[in-house]
């Protein structure tokens, strides 16, 4: 099956192609989306600051990369499964991915200039014989899917576990690609 195969994706082979010869809904790929995320309600925070040496996003080419980011410091902290429930725990996981795009938006300016969502990686902290992970980081897939559309949004991804009680219940990072500079 090759990159422009949709036949896995029967909703999708239907849709109309945009300027950047991508399937995709053409209200989707032609939106504001910081116009879009004010309509679906969704207010990003601040990008929290660095705790480290590192910085919150980084991009080159028309390759974006998040660092990792946790939920908002008022989320309840400790595992899933002991100390959280699934619910809290995917709360915590969109939460992340506001955090994440926080970053991508101070570092690119305005989120229009992502094309597609490629990958989440997400760690999520779990109590012993908790393996519901890719449940929890739904919460931070579904955000993004509510913002791009369903091929767009939707990324490759992986939901690991970890181990760390009183930590914050996920961690994940983000790569994006960018349209191409308007010449």
């Amino acid at each position: 099956m090759g990159a422009g195969d949709l036949s896995r994706f029967p909703r999708l082979a239907r849709l109309p192609r945009c300027k950047h010869l991508k399937p995709c809904a053409a209200h989707i790929c032609t939106m504001n989306v910081e116009e879009r995320m004010k309509k679906l309600g969704i207010k990003l925070p601040e990008a929290p600051a660095p705790k480290g040496h590192y910085i919150g996003a980084k991009w080159a080419g028309n390759i974006a990369f998040s660092c990792g980011q946790g939920p908002f410091a008022t989320t309840k902290r400790g595992m899933v499964g002991k100390d959280l429930t699934i619910e809290e725990a995917y709360q915590g996981a969109r939460e992340t991915a506001m955090n994440c795009l926080a970053q991508l938006k101070k570092e690119l300016g305005s989120l229009n200039r992502i094309k597609q969502v490629l990958q989440v990686i997400g760690f999520i902290n779990s109590a012993e014989g908790f393996m519901d992970q890719p449940k929890v980081l739904n919460g931070f897939t579904d955000l993004l899917i509510e913002i791009w559309g369903e091929y767009e949004g939707r990324p490759a991804r992986a939901a690991l576990p970890a181990h760390h009680p009183g930590w914050i219940c996920v961690e994940a990072w983000m790569v994006v690609e960018l349209h191409p500079e308007e010449k």
